[in-house]
């Protein structure tokens, strides 16, 4: 993980990721967010009235909900992240990508584990908690660290924290 108060930063940041991966779907990519209240949902889908939800509990009752829409282009990324970060904690995930093989490391290729992600405003992937940063994640498979750590050097940068269970 990389950390940064700036959100162009980590946008950028992940362009770069982006750049080093040996193949990503621009299709598989997403941005997610928790709305806990009425108002942050009608904020979200204002934003973005493609957005898909889905409650949780019984109908919504406990008034959280997961918004969620695509963005298949960088620039469609950059601005979601932005409009939904002004509402409440979200991240933006590229998912449909392939790490190269580091044969320096012994690592080949990777694309089951391959994932990247941007948190706003948390240091978690699943957004939990408000944080004054905003985290870039490199998913890698379990026991993997070298390779994100050799993939945060491509483009100078450092993983500043120890590994996290992700999904």
């Amino acid at each position: 993980m990389l950390r940064t108060t700036d959100l162009t930063e980590a946008l950028t940041l992940a362009e770069r990721l982006l750049s080093v991966a040996s193949w990503y779907d621009p299709d598989g990519c997403y941005l997610d967010a928790w709305a806990h209240d009425d108002d942050q949902l009608r904020r979200l889908t204002e934003a973005a009235p493609e957005a898909a939800v889905d409650w949780y509990g019984e109908a919504g009752d406990d008034g959280r909900a997961s918004v969620s829409r695509p963005a298949t282009t960088l620039s469609q990324a950059r601005e979601a992240l932005r409009s939904w970060t002004v509402v409440t904690r979200c991240y933006i995930l590229w998912h449909n990508m392939t790490w190269p093989a580091v044969p320096e490391l012994g690592l080949d290729e990777e694309y089951k584990y391959a994932e990247l992600q941007v948190a706003s405003n948390s240091h978690t992937i699943h957004c939990e908690e408000w944080a004054p940063e905003h985290t870039v994640f490199i998913h890698a498979r379990p026991g993997h660290d070298e390779r994100a750590a050799w993939l945060a050097a491509q483009v100078d940068a450092e993983v500043v924290g120890p590994p996290e269970f992700g999904w």
